[in-house]
């Protein structure tokens, strides 16, 4: 028989369960709150934070996180990659907030340089690490993805049949 106070406590850790289970982070209301005086960042540093978790061989996680250079934690997918590359508030911003007015602009194909990102806003970010031929077609790329971090060529904007990706540039970046 069920006494309410078992009852109670039921319904408590299905409350608390509800409010620490993760969910996707492209499916998140989008977060864009910069600190007051928000974070600027050279290219340089940019890369030097992607290669940090590149060179550890980051694995790839909704639910996880691992620290910064600085001991910070950020999740583990790709726009808790790309935040922590930009030094934003941990545990990072989802692919919305990133497109966010308030933290990134549209910038066009030509004007993209190292630090820059490419962004389906739904789905997945990539790091923008430089052009890999003249004709502007492939470009190096790191990016948070199963299994883990990733630096490689890929077809501009993306690879077929991943949506609409579009570049972007962090507000704050030198």
């Amino acid at each position: 028989m069920i006494t309410r106070r078992s009852a109670a406590l039921v319904a408590l850790a299905v409350a608390a369960a509800t409010l620490a289970a993760p969910s996707a982070h492209a499916a998140d209301a989008p977060d864009t709150s910069l600190p007051t005086a928000a974070p600027t960042i050279t290219r340089a540093e940019v890369l030097a934070r992607t290669k940090f978790w590149f060179d550890r061989q980051v694995p790839y996680s909704q639910k996880r996180t691992y620290p910064d250079p600085q001991g910070r934690q950020y999740r583990t997918d790709s726009s808790g990659y790309a935040s922590m590359a930009l030094k934003l508030p941990t545990p990072g911003f989802n692919t919305q907030g990133l497109a966010s007015p308030a933290v990134t602009e549209k910038i066009t194909k030509d004007q993209l340089q190292i630090g820059d990102l490419l962004l389906n806003k739904s789905k997945h970010v990539v790091i923008f690490a430089g052009w890999a031929n003249p004709a502007k077609t492939r470009y190096w790329t790191y990016e948070q993805t199963p299994p883990r971090v990733k630096n490689r060529t890929v077809p501009y904007p993306y690879f077929a049949g991943n949506g609409k990706f579009e570049p972007y540039r962090y507000k704050y970046i030198k």
